[in-house]
């Protein structure tokens, strides 16, 4: 639930009073807090042990509203930690507050001073325990329709309905892969860093899609099926390149993603999936630059991966480089990074020894001994194919 949802729902439509930040109006609210008590709980107070990110708070007792300096270092603060929006009585909100909250775009509502805060409490707690409810079954639907051998298409459809999920037409899949150097999935706060990026993606598509769309978080990764009736590859392209962008900004956690070919049917959605982590294998074996991978787009690697007995790769890159990859071993030498820098550059030997910084006669002696090991002769564009061909193989079994 974003502000503007909150704002919607029904009991609240006459309590909240957007005064201010009207542009953070997307900031998903995660619970809502009551800050009255600060001023009881003084210098041990830490902003940290309470403010999680998310948070819609209330602050109605004037001993901290009407104290400015204390109120505004306050906020400051709780705006450090990611709360989604303030709310405080009417009456009770400053000129330089309201500044402050529509520099910051942070949402700021006046609430009616007679209206009791526990019925803003249950009201806000059952929308939001519900909506936490629908999210679960929501990435249960998304992980059956995944996994499921036999897909019961009545059953999945009539629960998308109840979820208010379309899932009608044609759909894509698409992986947010991590950065595994930096290990981004793996620290303490995982499972709230999934849960934050799912909202952005969430937020993102919100703006093109009416339905609410499938996202799962997974171990270093999160997957979205993304309806692809209203959007073409470069609108989802700017919309993914808006979440990198936004969740590098916000969360300082870097990504990639693979988007598999659309699917038509429900059956079919699995294939997609495999296609969009193929497609971020392929982009890293290949070393591209670029965060967002479509997978008709890799070329020779889309080939490579409809091979699904990965056994057949493996004996093929061992039939063609197998007897240089144990020479290397045996000798710590360099033969196949050789091979395949002198491959690479279209078995022109003088463009190789420059890339490789190495001597003429130094790679000539080289290519003299590769062909020795592999009795292959690179006059042969055919079987200089085949290792190129294995090179890139191995590079994408090794990823």
């Amino acid at each position: 639930m974003n502000c503007t949802d909150m704002m919607q729902i029904a009991e609240l439509e006459d309590v909240l009073k957007l005064k201010a930040g009207e542009k953070g109006l997307w900031h998903l609210v995660r619970w809502i807090y009551f800050a009255d008590c600060l001023q009881c709980i003084k210098s041990e107070y830490k902003i940290e042990n309470y403010i999680h990110g998310g948070e819609f708070v209330i602050l109605t007792n004037r001993g901290v509203t009407d104290d400015s300096a204390k109120l505004m270092t306050l906020i400051r603060q709780m705006w450090e930690y990611g709360i989604a929006a303030l709310g405080i009585n009417e009456g009770q909100i400053s000129e330089e507050l309201l500044k402050y909250c529509e520099k910051k775009e942070l949402p700021l509502f006046e609430l009616p001073e007679k209206f009791p805060l526990i019925d803003l409490s249950q009201i806000m707690c059952r929308r939001l325990v519900l909506e936490e409810n629908d999210r679960n079954a929501a990435e249960q639907l998304f992980s059956s329709i995944l996994d499921a051998e036999h897909l019961s298409r009545e059953r999945v459809m009539a629960q998308a309905r109840y979820l208010n999920i379309n899932l009608e037409g044609s759909f894509c899949v698409a992986e947010f892969a991590f950065d595994s150097a930096k290990g981004d999935w793996e620290n303490e706060d995982s499972l709230t860093l999934g849960q934050n990026i799912k909202r952005m993606i969430s937020t993102e598509f919100s703006f093109y899609t009416k339905e609410d769309i499938l996202v799962l978080p997974q171990a270093g990764s999160i997957l979205v099926l993304i309806p692809v009736a209203h959007l073409d590859d470069e609108q989802i392209r700017d919309i993914f390149s808006r979440i990198i962008e936004r969740v590098q900004r916000e969360q300082g956690t870097r990504f990639c993603v693979g988007v598999g070919n659309s699917a038509a049917y429900l059956d079919e959605v699995k294939r997609s999936r495999n296609e969009a982590s193929a497609a971020i294998r392929a982009a890293s074996a290949a070393n591209m630059q670029e965060r967002i991978f479509f997978y008709k787009d890799q070329g020779i690697y889309t080939l490579i991966s409809h091979v699904d007995d990965t056994r057949v790769l493996d004996e093929y890159v061992e039939a063609q480089l197998g007897k240089l990859v144990r020479y290397d071993e045996m000798n710590a030498g360099s033969l196949c990074e050789t091979l395949e820098n002198y491959l690479i550059n279209n078995c022109n030997a003088k463009r190789t020894a420059e890339a490789m910084f190495v001597h003429r006669n130094t790679l000539n002696y080289r290519l003299k001994k590769i062909g020795e090991l592999l009795n292959c002769d690179f006059e042969d564009m055919d079987k200089c194919l085949e290792l190129k061909l294995a090179f890139l193989i191995r590079k994408y079994r090794n990823r």
